[in-house]
């Protein structure tokens, strides 16, 4: 056998490189996403928390150009039930979701996107599926249909050589079968191999001589599982295959297979094997013999993660194919972090420090999740691992994070069976071809923007300024010759932007102005600020008010989302519930009332200090119950309503009940300071990105249930930063546990990757 580096084969086969050029110039990087969710399975009422990585699958680092992440909530049926915009920062999202009532079945899928990747057709967006338990759980009423899958090892039995097939089990649910029975037999009822075992994804591997003569079947016969039998495709005879040998340390065994006629018939043949990851990055060159030619490869000199290998025949046709992961020891999963804990002071929480191993030069920033003991609530399709190294290649659906926690030799193996089956993958030989991609679709940075300014003098005033107020983002944008200016920010929504002409000596003055923001799925929205801006209210979202025992009752009520038209409406008052209600504050009621602080003691509630505290209360004999107050969702101190003009409130929603009054405020995106009304004109910005909340812990209605400890959640982070210096740590409520799990995902800006999970002892 002669074995040597095969430097002709790229300018042959270049056509069928990866990249796809046109009149647009050659398409960019594809972005891998995933969402590290703290937890699947949820209590209605609760909320659905998220931190989004988000990666450049070309230089597999976290993706630094796209800024806008699409993060929806979709039913069975895929229409649409929830989205939102989410800034990226460094690779890097967080956001939530309420699981509300507009959610009224048990399985939902969440799914994650950027506007680029719509330019390649059939790359899809991050999925995971998503449970919500009700009060009663239905019951999976449907028929078990059984289905055995089998795959050649190669893409094709060869006659007369020793093959290797994969096995998928599954039950017609998406849901593999673990067995340990299945039974390969021939066409006369012969058992050739017996007492083949399936793991729990329904996947296994089993190896046999082929007869060229003979038919062969998977068999399963059982009481409780319906008797199936399956046959196996047709033996390819006259032909070569190939057997890939993956479980060594430090070496990749290829072995090319053949019955004897056929490698004596090609003795001196030239085959061609070709690696390839993105692109291609190795070529050999074998040469066929009547003994089995073997091609040892060490694994550094290959790359770490998936990879796809093909036998070309003489004519460089591919006849054979397989993937496999390669694992080396300098790959991109990181080390895992050293976890020591303690319980506090008091004993109501567990402190966890978190330190990287002293090896490690660069810090990580992890999402992590903290679940009880029993939870049931914790069962992704993907860690960051999988879905970065694994899901880009693959087209079939299983459970990857599992391969990836706590990994050891016994499920790199089963990861190699998961790959056999695989086959080709996403990305078969045609899909390599060179193809034209139209670049429809841009790689979004920030909220664009559009305007004209009407009576601007160009002569003297050339530019505009443009503040985000409450983020204080700013831009400064020159005027063309009709008055337009463009440009994109980072904007949130519920913020506003301030538009001033800048004259000569840096003078500001108010404009009369339009702004367009623009909507990458939809059409522009126009705000005209020339003309009266007819009232629009826009609740946060709907009263979290449940019967039944699965009830959490959150502290700050969130509204459902509703739009009253442009026409004027007298209509003032919401009775939203039978506690909670709303108003809508008008010029009428500014007149009449002109300060926050006289319009709240006009709603029936009492102000007064407690202890040097200021605060806002109701009545609750024998004394007084606090009210806390919110500002666009945001919990505020009593002292920031002092000296607040209700013209700078666009609607209260309050509750006066005694054992859960609060009061929401939603401020008037439209309003200005008197002393800022001659200087700049103000644009609400309602589709810019979703503003995240800070994490707060449901308020479940009795964590020693049974359905607190299956599905309950005892913390969130979101961003944790952690090095090899100095431990992190963090303090998790016990809430009675004896014990806990924790899951941890997270990136390194150089690309390193570490999913972990571990349980604690609390002592």
């Amino acid at each position: 056998m002669r074995i040597c580096f095969y430097v002709l084969f790229w300018a042959i086969q270049a056509p069928f490189l990866v990249t796809a050029q046109n009149d647009f110039g050659t398409i960019g990087p594809k972005e891998g996403i995933h969402l590290h969710l703290n937890k699947t399975t949820f209590i209605q009422g609760e909320r659905l928390w998220f931190k989004a990585y988000i990666q450049d699958e070309a230089t597999k680092l976290p993706s630094f150009e796209t800024t806008n992440l699409y993060v929806g909530i979709f039913d069975a049926g895929g229409e649409e039930l929830k989205r939102k915009l989410y800034y990226v920062e460094s690779g890097m999202a967080r956001g939530d979701f309420s699981i509300d009532s507009t959610l009224v079945n048990t399985e939902y899928t969440i799914r994650a996107w950027t506007n680029f990747m719509r330019n390649f057709e059939g790359y899809k967006p991050f999925e995971q599926r998503i449970k919500i338990v009700k009060d009663t759980v239905d019951q999976d009423s449907a028929k078990i249909n059984m289905q055995i899958s089998v795959f050649p090892e190669g893409g094709q039995l060869i006659a007369g050589a020793y093959n290797n097939i994969g096995i998928l089990l599954s039950n017609g649910l998406r849901q593999g079968v673990a067995v340990d029975n299945l039974e390969l037999i021939d066409e006369t009822g012969r058992i050739i191999q017996g007492n083949i075992a399936t793991n729990d994804f329904g996947m296994g591997k089993t190896g046999f001589v082929v007869d060229a003569d003979k038919k062969y079947f998977l068999r399963r016969q059982g009481r409780r599982l319906p008797t199936i039998r399956q046959e196996l495709p047709e033996a390819s005879r006259g032909q070569l295959g190939m057997n890939i040998e993956n479980n060594g340390k430090d070496k990749v065994l290829l072995t090319l297979i053949a019955s004897q006629e056929t490698f004596l018939e090609k003795d001196g043949d030239t085959h061609t094997i070709a690696f390839y990851q993105d692109d291609f990055i190795r070529f050999e060159d074998m040469e066929v013999n009547e003994t089995a030619a073997v091609l040892s490869i060490d694994r550094k000199e290959l790359p770490h993660g998936i990879l796809t290998v093909v036998l070309f025949d003489t004519e460089l046709r591919p006849i054979a194919y397989r993937m496999f992961f390669n694992h080396r020891n300098t790959g991109r999963i990181g080390p895992n972090l050293e976890i020591d804990h303690c319980l506090t002071e008091f004993g109501d929480s567990l402190q966890i420090d978190l330190i990287l191993p002293k090896r490690v030069n660069n810090e990580i920033n992890l999402s992590l999740s903290v679940l009880p003991n029993q939870s049931e609530s914790y069962d992704p399709d993907n860690s960051i691992v999988s879905s970065f190294l694994v899901r880009p290649y693959i087209k079939s659906y299983f459970q990857d994070h599992y391969f990836f926690q706590g990994q050891d030799r016994r499920k790199r193996y089963e990861l190699d069976k998961r790959l056999l089956i695989e086959g080709w993958g996403k990305y078969d030989w045609d899909s390599r071809k060179l193809e034209e991609v139209r670049q429809k679709f841009t790689m979004e940075t920030g909220i664009p923007f559009e305007g004209r300014v009407i009576d601007a003098d160009l002569n003297e005033e050339q530019q505009v300024s443009l503040v985000a107020e409450l983020s204080g983002a700013f831009r400064f944008e020159e005027l063309q010759n009709d008055k337009s200016f463009k440009g994109n920010m980072v904007l949130f929504e519920g913020d506003s932007l301030k538009v001033s002409l800048i004259g000569k000596k840096g003078r500001l003055r108010k404009p009369k102005a339009e702004l367009w923001f623009q909507d990458s799925d939809g059409p522009a929205l126009n705000y005209l600020a020339t003309k009266t801006l007819k009232r629009q209210l826009a609740l946060l979202e709907s009263p979290v008010v449940m019967e039944g025992p699965l009830n959490i009752g959150e502290r700050i009520i969130a509204l459902d989302e509703v739009t009253v038209t442009e026409k004027v409406t007298a209509q003032k008052k919401f009775q939203i519930s039978a506690l909670v209600e709303g108003r809508l504050i008008d010029d009428d009621e500014i007149r009449k009332t002109p300060a926050v602080s006289s319009y709240i003691l006009k709603l029936g509630f009492l102000i007064f200090g407690n202890g040097g505290e200021l605060g806002i209360y109701v009545r609750k004999p024998p004394g007084f119950a606090r009210v806390p107050v919110s500002i666009d969702g945001m919990l505020a101190q009593p002292g920031e309503l002092i000296g607040m003009p209700l013209s700078s409130v666009r609607f209260f929603t309050f509750s006066k009940d005694r054992n859960g009054p609060f009061i929401s405020m939603s401020l008037n995106p439209n309003y200005v300071p008197p002393n800022q009304r001659n200087k700049f004109v103000k644009f609400a910005i309602t589709n810019g990105y979703a503003r995240p909340q800070e994490y707060f812990s449901p308020n479940y209605p009795n964590d020693n249930q049974q359905i607190f400890q299956s599905f309950g959640a005892l913390y969130w982070k979101a961003d944790v930063v952690v090095n090899a210096e100095i431990p992190t740590t963090i303090n998790v409520p016990i809430k009675g546990q004896g014990a806990m799990e924790l899951f941890m995902e997270g990136m390194t800006m150089d690309g390193h990757l570490i999913t972990q999970e571990q349980r604690l002892e609390v002592r």
